[in-house]
């Protein structure tokens, strides 16, 4: 069972706001969170934000707003919007001169669907481009509709470059949260929702979360539906250590037995036994595709960071067709390369997919002393192009007719065994030397041969095109007559593409 709740006892509070800033790529979501983070970012006074933990707090005329720090990256679709059903308010920031784009559609629905409310920020005001009355009207197409044209979406023009609008966002994201009445009963069990998850080096299985009900403490008994632990360190965003955090609080949390996945729930228990109870078996990440006899197949072990760059690499492999070559992915883990990744891609022989970890000195040394291929990445995008290109180099070249022009023979000048001398003229595309030709006679194929040489008034070519009449040495069994039809091809190895 959870934790009893302290004597049954309601104490009410108000919390802070959580947001989370969605849009297109290059519509300026990161120089929107960086510029707030820049002048509002609480404690940066002290040194200020020491590490990445995927979510931060600002103090503004009294009053904490908490931020999450989502990947802007199309590929990361599902973290983000796990991450705004972690949150209260999705601030859509749209490029005031480019307007609506297709991550703009995307992120309209993760914010519909979530329920959370919009903010509109019109983003590269300081630009003389900038339309944002044509903007407004493009999101009613989207059924948006911004308070200026008579509906209840709040909407700020800004510009992230300059600070433009940046006080008025954060005005409205108060006003809103006040509406809103975003009140919380803190003796309820504490929960907190995971927004990222990695393996630390030094303090082991990791998450960022942000807290959603009650108070998590140093040494609560915790669990998500996949993975026990005790709370072991406790940081805030800026990396200082804490004893207990709060409703809206973003937070690092250690102590997990296993990695916990994006979007678990993470909930206190009175003891380790209890905690136990309620795990089930850990979702995998990866189902491999059914791989028949026959079939050409590329195999992969992947590290990356932390979850949420596991998942997008996921999702993207997955966009890539495998009708001609399918992706087995044999291993994909958070954390850095160590021995164990080292031996399956060898034994494998599977390429070593590397995003953004290192390598351990153990599994550095095997490497150079055997030919294994490790690729490393920073962008998912560059991740995928690699590996469709890997599928290809194992697709094998096959040999495919290209048709290359037609003849009506009109005189037949010399016959000798399996060779003739015709006349014709070209009727389609190019006659070459060294085609095949095959012969038909009242629409029907009765054999085939080679062309051995050609000549155009009495001169030796390579070729004749379309509308000449061409003399043509033939090679074949069967003997050519005036008025058939010579089809001439040639087969060349084609490289398919993934």
């Amino acid at each position: 069972m959870i934790k009893k709740q302290k004597e049954n006892k309601i104490e009410i509070i108000k919390r802070p706001p959580v947001v989370v800033v969605l849009g297109h790529i290059d519509h300026g979501k990161t120089s929107l969170l960086m510029a707030i983070k820049d002048f509002r970012v609480l404690g940066k006074e002290s040194g200020g934000i020491t590490q990445h933990v995927g979510a931060y707090q600002i103090e503004y005329n009294g009053q904490k707003i908490t931020f999450i720090d989502t990947p802007g990256h199309e590929s990361f679709s599902a973290i983000r919007s796990r991450g705004a059903k972690a949150a209260d308010i999705g601030i859509l920031v749209i490029d005031a001169c480019e307007g609506i784009k297709k991550q703009t559609k995307e992120a309209i629905k993760h914010i519909k669907e979530s329920g959370i409310t919009p903010i509109i920020a019109l983003n590269k005001i300081d630009k003389e481009n900038a339309n944002p009355e044509k903007v407004k009207q493009e999101l009613l197409r989207e059924d948006m509709w911004v308070e200026s044209l008579g509906g209840k979406i709040p909407s700020v023009e800004i510009s992230a470059k300059t600070k433009q609008g940046i006080d008025s966002l954060l005005e409205i994201i108060l006003l809103v949260a006040e509406i809103e009445n975003l009140e919380t009963d803190i003796n309820k069990e504490g929960e907190a929702v995971v927004i990222e998850s990695r393996l630390d080096s030094k303090k082991g299985p990791t998450a960022t979360a942000i807290i959603t009900q009650g108070i998590i403490e140093r040494g609560d008994y915790i669990a998500t539906n996949s993975v026990t632990g005790k709370v072991k360190t406790f940081e805030d965003f800026n990396g200082k250590n804490v004893l207990k955090a709060f409703p809206g609080d973003p937070v690092n949390i250690s102590g997990f037995s296993e990695v916990p996945s994006v979007g678990e729930i993470v909930k206190v228990y009175s003891s380790f036994e209890e905690s136990n109870k309620n795990i089930r078996s850990k979702e995998l990440l990866i189902k491999n595709p059914s791989i028949k006899e026959g079939d050409k197949v590329i195999h992969l072990v992947i590290k990356a960071d932390v979850i949420g760059s596991l998942e997008g690499i996921l999702e993207i492999l997955k966009t890539i067709p495998q009708d001609k070559v399918k992706i087995n992915i044999l291993k994909a883990e958070v954390g850095d390369i160590n021995e164990k990744d080292v031996k399956l891609a060898k034994n494998s022989e599977a390429p070593l997919i590397s995003f953004r970890v290192k390598t351990d000195k153990i599994a550095e040394s095997i490497i150079q002393n055997t030919k294994i291929d490790v690729y490393n990445f920073d962008i998912i995008y560059d991740l995928a192009k690699t590996i469709r290109e890997l599928m290809d180099i194992i697709l094998v070249a096959q040999k495919e007719r290209i048709d290359v022009g037609e003849v009506d023979v009109l005189a037949i000048f010399r016959t000798e065994k399996e060779k003739q001398i015709v006349g014709g003229r070209v009727v389609f595309g190019q006659v070459e030397k060294g085609l095949k030709v095959e012969i038909f006679r009242n629409n029907e194929k009765i054999g085939e041969g080679k062309v051995m040489g050609l000549e155009t008034s009495k001169k030796k070519v390579d070729v004749v095109y379309k509308d000449n009449e061409a003399g043509i040495l033939y090679q074949g069994k069967v003997r050519i007559e005036e008025g058939d039809l010579l089809r001439f091809y040639k087969e060349e190895f084609v490289k398919y593409k993934v």
